[in-house]
């Protein structure tokens, strides 16, 4: 019997099943901290809620779900910098991953009710009659505070990795670009194409910041473009507030049910009636 069929069969099993899941990942956070529990709980706990967060209230806008996902390795990568580089007396990067695993199963999955143990999906969004989808207060609060952490944290590692003008003024660029592109963007397939272009940056920039010891220009160019996108595809006052910009969302049709036809009844050949005998003539 596998997973799945467990967890149907069970509202209780998908309990244990992530529970013990959970503790697992707890007894190897313990392991690896040793003596430094109570100097590396924090990281465990920001990951754990920022996960939780991630998974359980940013999926209600499909666009910041979408980018935060880039944050997992991002932030990863950024704390391994910054532990190379000896800013913190503390590893942070395993802490802070355990602790997003921790998280992201815990807001990932439904812990009540007859859905016990399934993964948690949220509302999906009804399109308009012209093919848009609504905004709101909630969507735009949601992008917003997405892209206020990503400022954040790009500017908190620039102040231990490059606290120069030089990191300052890639993670500036870099916002500028990512909301100029779509505030005012290009066809689909064009701006689709200029997306490749943070990639390349970033791993140009990883060779450049070697060099010069500017070693969060990657960090800040990522964690800029990202939020420049956020701030950039989103209407932000008048009528439409918190709806998405086109052309991400792209106006479509809504799916008509199509009705089921009656099959047609296949009906047996009748015999042939005996013709009616003609009465004889007279």
């Amino acid at each position: 019997m596998g997973v799945k069929d467990l967890l149907k069969n069970d509202v209780w099993a998908g309990r244990i099943f992530y529970g013990t899941l959970i503790a697992v990942l707890l007894g190897v956070f313990a392991w690896l901290a040793g003596g430094r529990i109570l100097q590396t709980l924090p990281f465990l706990s920001i990951g754990a809620v920022y996960a939780f967060v991630m998974y359980r209230v940013v999926p209600q806008s499909a666009r910041a779900f979408g980018v935060m996902q880039w944050t997992l390795l991002l932030n990863y990568f950024t704390l391994i910098s910054v532990d190379v580089a000896d800013r913190l007396a503390i590893p942070a990067a395993a802490p802070w991953f355990v602790g997003f695993l921790v998280g992201g199963i815990i807001g990932g999955h439904t812990w009540s009710g007859r859905g016990t143990g399934a993964e948690f999906r949220p509302r999906k969004r009804v399109l308009r009659e012209d093919g848009t989808y609504d905004g709101g207060w909630r969507l735009a609060l949601i992008n917003a505070a997405c892209a206020v952490l990503l400022l954040a944290v790009g500017a908190w590692q620039l102040l231990l990795l490059s606290p120069k003008l030089a990191g300052v003024t890639v993670l500036a660029a870099a916002t500028l670009a990512g909301w100029a592109l779509f505030r005012f963007p290009p066809p689909l397939g064009i701006r689709n194409g200029l997306l490749l272009v943070i990639p390349v940056v970033y791993f140009a920039l990883i060779f450049i910041g070697g060099a010069t010891g500017q070693m969060g220009l990657p960090h800040a160019w990522a964690y800029g473009a990202l939020a420049g996108i956020l701030i950039g595809g989103r209407y932000w006052t008048g009528p439409r507030l918190g709806a998405p910009r086109p052309p991400f969302v792209i106006p479509g049709q809504r799916r008509r049910r199509r009705k089921r036809r009656p099959k047609a009844r296949q009906t047996k050949p009748r015999a042939p009636k005996d013709r009616a005998v003609e009465p004889a003539a007279r």
